[in-house]
């Protein structure tokens, strides 16, 4: 057996257990030359190997962050439990565990080259920049999803900038929690992704930071109701660095998106709800009135990039985002009438995005924007994505305006910011440019280091490269993937509305869509949708759309639909 313990300052404990198995053979600690032991195994026929790690956090302030079972306690407890078990039954249940989520999303972009499927990552890697690789491409969505099963399970700690897999004692900005699009961006796929239970640990780690914030918040903004946020967080509610103040009103859109995508009422009345009206009574407090009645964001600042000034796009559009994610849940629930309806009126008062001198959708009130700059943050885009108040449907002048923006800034950038901008692209509804930036983002990076600006990509174990390693780029980029086949945020489902000439045959089953449906079943060929099945989680209308076709089911809970597509529109099949 080999331990590792000890305590941090805080009074946190951790510690580590290795336990080796033998069939045959024998085991003996010997010293090592450089002044170590080494385990010396010797004519052993089968050598397993048990690990159990743990600390003694506890996702809950009123313990003091901490359980009642001490680290060693829960170590020892695993450890006798996982020994009591041969290999073959410890294997069962690890893939039952893992293929119940897994298995719930199948990808078939196409098929690609046979030889190149056989080659090592890194030379397959160096090969995609070369010829297509439809089945990599579909790969590497499907290994953001592994990454969120691996990294996110209810009980855990969200995943931060690493996900779960750091090598260092000083990683990159801390593996912490940046709260200005990485933890956001690290949940993107959840949903859609068909992973809602692998989402919880973010939104209970919102829900735990809350009194924390509260207590900040006010000692920064004295009078204020509800809590915000500073650009960098930890486990318990603590931060450092600037003030971040839409940080907790993008955070309310994962606690919404959740019931969206679920219908879950008993979850928006009992959790999401409460804290929704929390950082609204924030933002109701905090928006400045200008004499002519607009309301706008006090001293907000683009993420890293610009003057600290009133009035910043990103700021507006997720508060604006916010007052439609609260206002729509208080119908729902049927509560709150009055305050509801205070916060429509606060939503209409709120200064809209503008159109600039060069037809681009302006960063700051100021038209100020540079055409040539390539920063990687496109934080005045927020509206068209993940926001939900710029369309190409509904607000044509704006997308295109989002175009224009989106074009200025570039193809290629940080891992990360390509993983969104494929977002972007898929918005838009142009398949073609999302999938080239879907070409660039799986670009091989050796090395290490910090480039804030360009050289992103992919390593040779398919983690985003930054540079350095940032996991919220695989999080992106999976859910850019789904967002070009499946999108449902604008009160219909979109199918195929941004399929690339690359994918001009393929097959997707068990994406979900907003009002708790999945399509369980679309297949297209040569570029045209030719089936779907639509599976309906809790009934209701919906309203199906590919290109300008549209068809409207009346579902019952727990059926499933299916429809064959031709020139005329949608037929029933089956």
């Amino acid at each position: 057996m080999v331990q590792l313990n000890g305590k941090l300052s805080n009074g946190m404990e951790y510690q580590a257990t290795a336990l080796l198995q033998l069939e045959g053979g024998s085991a003996k600690v010997q010293a090592d030359p450089q002044g170590g032991s080494l385990l010396k195994i010797s004519e052993a026929n089968v050598m397993t190997i048990l690990l159990s790690a743990a600390t003694n956090f506890s996702m809950d302030r009123k313990q003091n962050w901490k359980t009642t079972e001490s680290a060693a306690a829960k170590v020892q407890r695993l450890l006798k439990s996982a020994a009591a078990k041969s290999y073959v039954e410890l294997l069962s249940r690890h893939l039952k565990d893992y293929q119940q989520l897994y298995g719930r999303v199948k990808l078939d972009l196409g098929q690609s080259n046979e030889n190149t499927i056989k080659m090592p990552t890194a030379k397959r890697l160096l090969e995609y920049r070369k010829s297509p690789d439809p089945q990599l491409e579909a790969l590497i969505f499907q290994y953001g999803r592994y990454l969120l099963i691996s990294s996110s399970r209810r009980g855990g700690l969200p995943a931060n900038l690493q996900g779960l897999w750091n090598e260092s004692n000083d990683p990159p900005w801390g593996s912490d929690y940046h709260t200005n699009i990485n933890i956001q961006m690290n949940y993107w796929p959840a949903e859609p992704a068909n992973l809602s239970e692998c989402h919880f640990p973010y939104l209970d780690h919102i829900n735990s930071i809350r009194e924390v914030r509260k207590i900040n918040t006010r000692k920064e903004y004295p009078g204020v109701r509800g809590w915000t946020l500073r650009t960098e967080s930890n486990p318990f509610g603590g931060e450092s660095y600037l003030w971040n103040t839409p940080g907790s009103a993008w955070y309310a859109q994962a606690l919404w998106e959740h019931y969206a995508f679920t219908k879950d009422k008993t979850y928006l009345k009992d959790f999401a709800y409460p804290i929704l009206k929390e950082i609204t009574e924030f933002w109701d407090d905090h928006l400045k009135r200008r004499p002519d009645g607009t309301l706008v964001s006090p001293m907000g600042w683009s993420p890293e990039h610009g003057p600290t000034e009133d009035g910043v796009t990103h700021d507006q559009q997720i508060v604006d985002d916010l007052f439609i994610n609260y206002t729509e849940a208080a119908a729902i629930l049927g509560i709150d009438a009055d305050y509801r309806k205070h916060i429509i009126d606060l939503k209409a008062h709120l200064l809209q995005p503008k159109i600039g001198k060069w037809g681009q959708l302006q960063e700051w009130e100021t038209d100020r924007d540079d055409p040539k700059d390539t920063h990687r943050h496109v934080s005045h885009l927020f509206g068209l994505h993940p926001g939900r108040s710029i369309s190409t449907i509904k607000t044509p002048e704006l997308a295109k305006a989002a175009k224009v923006s989106l074009l200025a800034r570039g193809d290629e950038s940080t891992g990360w910011s390509m993983a969104w901008k494929i977002n972007f692209w898929a918005r838009l509804q142009d398949g073609d440019h999302a999938h080239t930036i879907i070409h660039n983002f799986i670009s091989l990076v050796g090395g290490g280091g910090v480039d804030y600006n360009e050289g992103g990509g992919i390593y040779a174990n398919l983690f985003c490269a930054h540079p350095p390693f940032q996991i919220d780029g695989n999080f992106g980029y999976t859910a850019g993937v789904a967002e070009m086949l499946v999108q449902s945020h604008a009160d219909e489902i979109q199918l195929l509305p941004a399929l690339p000439k690359a994918w001009s045959t393929g097959k997707v089953q068990g994406l979900k869509a907003r009002g708790d449906f999945e399509v369980s079943d679309m297949s297209w060929s040569n570029g045209q949708l030719i089936s779907i099945s639509i599976k309906s989680g809790s009934g209701g209308s919906c309203l199906l759309r590919y290109g300008n076709l549209k068809h409207t089911v009346i579902t019952e809970k727990g059926k499933t639909y299916h429809f064959k597509l031709d020139t005329k529109g949608f037929r029933k099949a089956g």
